[in-house]
């Protein structure tokens, strides 16, 4: 399992913003941010959750990545 701090810099290096991985994980942006500044401490269920949907993300991104390819090169 990875830190919600990793969690976050997973995301920014993939260019995926941590309100997709919110609405995604169904967690309340404001409380993701009471997380990252240390204010409250996550239940590890609530960072596994956080966790698979920014993987689910990546997947998306990388299964449409491909397809935008294959559709630029069918362009004359």
């Amino acid at each position: 399992m990875n830190s919600i701090h990793d969690i976050r810099d997973m995301a920014r290096l993939h260019k995926i913003q941590m309100k997709q991985v919110c609405a995604l994980a169904q967690i309340q942006q404001p409380q993701v941010s009471r997380w990252l500044s240390g204010a409250v401490d996550p239940l590890w269920c609530s960072v596994n959750q956080m966790e698979a949907a920014l993987f689910a993300l990546i997947e998306q991104q990388g299964q449409q990545a491909p397809a935008a390819a294959d559709a630029a090169a069918a362009q004359p």
